[in-house]
């Protein structure tokens, strides 16, 4: 991650595990590190039993960076023809920035923001010229989306979530591996 994107991303997970804990919810966010390449995200959020992948950018000038990266494009021009993992994409892929102007930080579905011809030019051959302005959410609004526990606008259930992770990872990107190896640690044993 460059510039200031960690800064984004810890204020942006400790928000959300805040948020969570008002509400009695445990919240986990696990960095992806080099898995990232494969998974387009920075982290897995997740609340044990719902799922979602993050991008961080420190600000949206940096969203632009994400045409050097030729798995994005192929995400990008393969959500179309998949609509059932399109579905699954919007509610548990998303990209993060901060506004420093408004001092927010902003979320969007990761396709509605990156899968445009402003990102990846007309060669790309994507529907969207732009990013979808009207699908950006603040920070609060995205917590609060994913911690309800009724509509599950910010996130998959573990089946759905593994099958869209499979498809992005092996169909997608080409990597050998379908799943993701998190480090986690378990909070009744504190010497470990």
């Amino acid at each position: 991650m460059r510039n200031h994107e960690q800064g984004v991303a810890d204020k942006f997970n400790a928000f959300l595990r805040r948020a969570g804990e008002r509400q009695g919810i445990a919240v986990h966010d696990f960095s992806l590190g080099g898995q990232d390449r494969d998974a387009g995200a920075d982290y897995l959020l997740s609340d044990a039993s719902r799922f979602a992948l993050v991008e961080f950018k420190f600000r949206e000038a940096d969203i632009r960076d994400e045409v050097d990266k030729p798995r994005r494009r192929a995400l990008c021009q393969s959500l179309p023809r998949r609509p059932d993992m399109e579905q699954r994409h919007d509610r548990c892929h998303f990209i993060v920035w901060s506004d420093p102007h408004r001092q927010r930080i902003i979320a969007n579905i990761y396709r509605k923001e990156v899968c445009n011809c402003r990102i990846f030019g007309h060669a790309a051959k994507l529907e969207d010229l732009e990013a979808e302005v009207a699908s950006r959410t603040v920070a609060e609004q995205f917590a609060q989306e994913f911690l309800d526990t009724g509509l599950s606008l910010r996130s998959l259930d573990l089946l759905n979530f593994e099958a869209y992770l499979k498809w992005l990872m092996q169909d997608v990107s080409g990597a050998s591996a379908s799943t993701l190896e998190l480090l986690a640690s378990d909070p009744s044993r504190p010497n470990e």
